[in-house]
């Protein structure tokens, strides 16, 4: 983990995982599909990134489940809070392998995130209604 930026943590619900990382994130957005939906249970999810070198668990263990090929969700094994997102692979000429993302709702202070757009909108729910002026892209 870098030394030279602004700490900011986060966790699950019941407390048994911490996690922690420097500086801002390096980007945050929207996204509604639907592999998202099912593995939050929510209308869409609201993710955080930063440089894996750069993320760290503090405490407890995030439990991981490999939603899709190359694909690693984690979780808390004793609450079940979603919590990262992990690409062991380049998916669809993106290359996140180098990345770790987060949940911007599981850090302390949420308002950190500044997301930048909506992705995967082909996929919104048509009872989640966008009005926030942010651009909307129909995958990523």
């Amino acid at each position: 983990m870098t030394n030279d930026d602004e700490r900011h943590e986060g966790g699950c619900f019941c407390g048994a995982v911490r996690y922690a990382f420097r500086g801002p994130p390096e980007w945050s957005a929207h996204c509604h599909c639907r592999s998202c939906q099912w593995a939050t249970g929510a209308g869409f999810a609201t993710w955080c990134a930063t440089a894996k070198s750069n993320f760290e668990v503090t405490a407890g263990r995030i439990k991981v489940a490999e939603t899709s090929p190359g694909i690693e969700r984690g979780f808390c094994g004793d609450c079940g809070t979603s919590l990262t997102y992990m690409a062991r692979r380049v998916l669809e000429g993106q290359d996140w392998t180098d990345q770790a993302w987060f949940l911007a709702p599981t850090l302390d202070d949420p308002s950190i995130a500044a997301p930048s757009g909506h992705v995967y909108v082909s996929h919104q729910q048509p009872w989640v209604k966008l009005d926030d002026g942010l651009p909307r892209f129909e995958e990523f």
